[in-house]
C-alpha cells in the first residue's frame, strides 16, 4: 500500500507541474469515495477499509457523510486539495514536446511485433523502426511474452456529459457500490457540465450494451435535473490480479522492451508514475516504490484466486461462444449486429451507416468469437478485450490483425437495398 501511493504521489506532483503551465481547466477538488448502501454492507465495509488503509500509509483524509448530495451517503472518506483537468490540451503539449530534435509522433500506426533482441525492430504496417530500447505502453500488449493478457481483468464502462443547471457538486465523487457511479463537474466553453460515469463491466459480454448506458442516464435523471446530454462516450480499463500495475521489462529474454499498463482507472498518475519508472530504469535510476510493480514479477499467492476466476471466464467464454447455435434470424436493422453460424463457420454480421458488413466472428487474437456492442458500434472479444470496428479493422489490441474474410467467402460490404 505504501508503495502504491507513493507511486500516485510522484506521479501527481509531476503531472501537476506540468498541467500547471497548460490551459487544461486544471481545477484543485475533493476526491471522495463513498456509498450510498447500507452500513454494514460490503461496500460500507470497503469505504471504512479505505480510510484506515490510506491513514495508516499517512495520507490525510477525512470522514463524515454531510457531502450535500441528492441522495443519502451511508460511510464517505475524503482525500482534500486533489485535483481534475482536461486531458487533451494537456496531452497535445506533451506530444508538442516530443517533435524535433530526432523524435517525432506518429499517429495510426499500429505495431504488429517488435523483435525478441536488441537492437530491437519493430514492425508496423508503414514500415520497420530500429531502436535499442522499445516502451509498449498500451491497454494492453500485443506481445505475448509475459503472458499479461492472462492476467488482467478488461471492463468496459460508461460516461455521460450532461447540463443540468444547477446542483453540480462541487468535488471528485466515486461510489463504491454496485454497480459503480462516478461524478464530477467540468468546464466545457462557457459552462459547467455534470460528467456521469460507471456500470462497468467485462468487455463483449453482458449484451445488449447499450442497456448500461440507458440505465446510467436514468441514475442520473433521478437525482440532477437534466436538461439535456450533451455528450456520450465508454471507456476501457485493465485491473491485474493483484491491483497493481506491471511495469518495466517485459521479460528475461528482452530486458529492453519495457511496458507499463494495468494502472485499472488511475491512468492519470499511474500512467505518469509508470513514465518516471520507465525513464530511471532505462537512464539508470533506482526507484524504490516500483520494486514491487515488476512486470516480470510473479502472482503472489493472495492473487491466485482472483486469477484462477479471470481466467475461468476467458475458458467458459472462449468455449460458449463456440458452442453457441448462433442461427440466422430476420435481416438487420441500423446499428444491429449479430453472430450467425453457417456451414463453414461463424460470421459477424453488422449493419453501420447503411452497410452490410460480413466479417469472420473469430477473433485473431486467441480465437474468441466476437460479440456485438450496440453502445459503441464494434464487435467485443470477451477473452481479451480486442475490438473491432464494423469492417473488421483493429480498434484496440491485443490483437494486431482485423477480423479475417467471413468463412468461405470474400469480405462483404453492400448498401442497403
Amino acid at each position: 500500500m505504501t508503495d502504491h501511493v507513493a507511486a500516485h504521489r510522484d506521479g501527481m506532483s509531476w503531472l501537476l507541474d506540468r498541467a500547471a503551465g497548460v490551459d487544461c481547466d486544471l481545477e484543485r477538488r475533493p476526491a471522495i469515495t463513498y456509498s450510498a448502501g447500507p452500513r454494514d454492507g460490503s461496500a460500507a465495509r470497503t469505504v471504512r477499509r479505505e480510510r484506515a488503509l490510506l491513514a495508516a500509509a499517512g495520507v490525510p483524509v477525512e470522514a463524515g457523510t454531510d457531502l450535500g448530495l441528492p441522495f443519502e451517503v451511508s460511510e464517505a472518506v475524503t482525500l482534500p486539495d486533489q485535483a481534475q483537468f482536461d486531458p487533451v490540451p494537456y496531452l497535445r503539449d506533451l506530444a508538442a514536446e516530443v517533435d524535433g530534435d530526432g523524435s517525432s509522433v506518429h499517429e495510426n500506426t499500429r505495431m504488429r511485433s517488435v523483435s525478441w533482441r536488441a537492437p530491437h525492430e519493430v514492425l508496423t504496417p508503414h514500415a520497420r523502426v530500429r531502436a535499442r530500447w522499445v516502451v509498449v505502453a498500451t491497454g494492453l500488449p500485443a506481445l505475448e511474452r509475459g503472458l499479461h493478457s492472462t492476467r488482467m481483468e478488461p471492463s468496459r464502462s460508461y460516461s455521460l456529459a450532461v447540463r443540468c443547471g444547477s446542483g453540480i457538486p462541487a468535488g471528485m465523487y466515486l461510489g463504491a457500490d454496485s454497480p459503480t457511479r462516478s461524478f464530477r463537474d467540468a468546464v466545457h466553453g462557457d459552462e459547467r457540465l455534470l460528467l456521469v460515469g460507471g456500470n462497468g463491466h467485462r468487455v463483449g459480454t453482458s449484451a445488449p450494451m447499450i442497456e448500461h448506458e440507458r440505465e446510467l442516464a436514468g441514475w442520473v435523471a433521478r437525482y440532477w435535473p437534466v436538461e439535456t446530454i450533451t455528450h456520450r462516450w465508454s471507456a476501457q480499463d485493465y485491473r491485474t490480479e493483484d491491483g497493481l500495475p506491471f511495469l518495466g521489462p517485459i521479460g528475461p529474454l528482452s530486458p529492453q522492451v519495457l511496458v507499463g499498463f494495468g494502472f485499472a482507472k488511475w491512468g492519470m498518475t499511474g500512467g505518469t508514475a509508470a513514465a518516471i519508472a520507465l525513464c530511471d530504469h532505462v537512464l539508470g535510476r533506482s526507484t524504490p516504490w516500483a520494486s514491487r510493480m515488476r512486470a516480470d514479477r510473479f502472482p503472489r499467492p493472495r492473487a491466485l484466486p482472483t486469477l484462477a476466476m479471470a481466467n475461468g471466464q476467458v475458458a467458459r467464454h472462449l468455449a460458449t461462444g463456440w458452442a453457441r447455435p448462433d442461427l440466422p434470424r430476420d435481416e438487420l436493422g441500423e446499428g444491429q449486429g449479430r453472430v450467425e453460424t453457417g456451414r463453414r463457420g461463424k460470421t459477424a454480421r453488422c449493419r453501420v451507416g447503411g452497410m452490410l458488413y460480413e466479417r469472420s466472428a473469430v477473433c485473431p487474437h486467441l480465437g474468441g468469437i466476437v460479440r456485438w456492442n450496440d453502445a459503441e458500434l464494434s464487435w467485443d472479444c470477451p477473452l481479451h478485450a480486442s475490438r473491432f470496428a464494423p469492417d473488421g479493422t483493429v480498434l484496440e489490441g491485443p490483437s494486431t490483425e482485423p477480423l479475417n474474410d467471413p468463412p468461405g467467402l470474400a469480405a462483404v460490404v453492400r448498401p442497403r437495398r
